[in-house]
């Protein structure tokens, strides 16, 4: 099987091309960026060797469809996406990227026949959790975003029930939560990563929102739902899907990481104000999907591998 990695440089999809070539599949990364560090940092040299590189813009349509056909394309995983700080400074390159970008792939799946899509939802659709009850967030409850990139990621959930509904474009979405691992640099919700990283440095930091709980969701489940969903012999009945990983207060994880390093973290209070639980028994009926970290465990690997970048 061939694969087509949008966003392939960045953090979901490195550990995406990661997965798929323990497979020995053929991989495309597809991405405006040319800085493959976080390439780097989740792959081997050997593996590393094997993704197959496209340097290109999603708003290229032409050359998404000849990268497409020339690679003999059978499933696209797609990432490339503004998070939320830079959508809503820039609104129109939101709309630009996130939107019509997301309706390219669209286009060039139907277009090219592609057996499957699988892309990047986000949380980021629904609104503050006083709006559900403050109770987990149902997979079909109604969106209400408060920030450029939400707004755009409800439009693509849309347009991909549109293009599955019209011309049968079989896709999955998921909205992923606060994801962390190594590699993961933008977003607001990255502070879960960055509280690691300056753990495994000992170096001063001082964690927002302690007065919050957070979806600890691993980088790593993240990427195996992924390619999960890419090899699901069956159509969903669902086109996007809630992800879970382990809702935790902030201020265990800070006091986890106090007692596995000598870290110099401070904690300061507020609330992210978005829900972080979600119903996934869509998820696990439909795909068969369960994470397997914990927070612990995800935060041990996750400052090992830091510390032995640093060391």
């Amino acid at each position: 099987m061939n694969y087509l990695v949008t966003g392939g440089t960045g953090f979901i999809g490195a550990y995406t091309i990661r997965d798929l070539l323990s497979r020995n599949d053929g991989v495309v990364s597809f991405d405006a960026s040319t800085d493959d560090q976080i390439l780097k940092d989740a792959l081997d040299s050997e593996k590393l060797k094997k993704v197959v590189r496209v340097s290109g813009d999603i708003l290229d349509l032409p050359l998404l469809l000849d990268t497409i056909r020339t690679h003999k394309i059978d499933v696209i995983a797609h990432f490339a996406s503004l998070q939320i700080p830079a959508s809503d400074a820039n609104p129109s390159m939101a709309l630009k990227t996130n939107c019509q970008g997301t309706l390219n792939i669209l286009e060039a799946c139907r277009i090219h026949d592609v057996r499957r899509l699988v892309w990047a939802s986000s949380i980021a659709v629904f609104g503050p959790p006083e709006l559900y009850g403050n109770k987990s967030v149902q997979n079909d409850a109604p969106h209400h975003p408060v920030s450029v990139y939400g707004a755009c990621k409800s439009l693509n959930e849309y347009l991909a029930k549109h293009y599955f509904d019209k011309y049968s474009v079989d896709s999955i979405g998921f909205r992923f939560t606060a994801v962390y691992g190594v590699g993961r640099l933008r977003g607001k919700s990255s502070f879960t990563t960055k509280m690691i990283e300056m753990a495994a440095r000992g170096e001063a930091y001082t964690v927002p929102y302690g007065d919050d709980i957070v979806d600890w969701e691993y980088v790593e489940d993240v990427s195996r739902l992924v390619v999960m969903s890419c090899d699901l012999p069956k159509k969903t009945r669902s086109r996007v899907f809630n992800t879970q990983g382990d809702v935790r207060p902030v201020i265990d994880g800070v006091n986890f990481l106090r007692k596995i390093s000598k870290s110099k973290l401070d904690v300061e209070g507020g609330k992210f104000g978005i829900p972080w639980r979600y119903d996934t028994s869509s998820l696990k009926n439909e795909i068969g999907f369960e994470p397997r970290y914990s927070m612990e465990d995800g935060i041990q690997k996750t400052y090992q591998a830091f510390l032995s970048r640093i060391t």
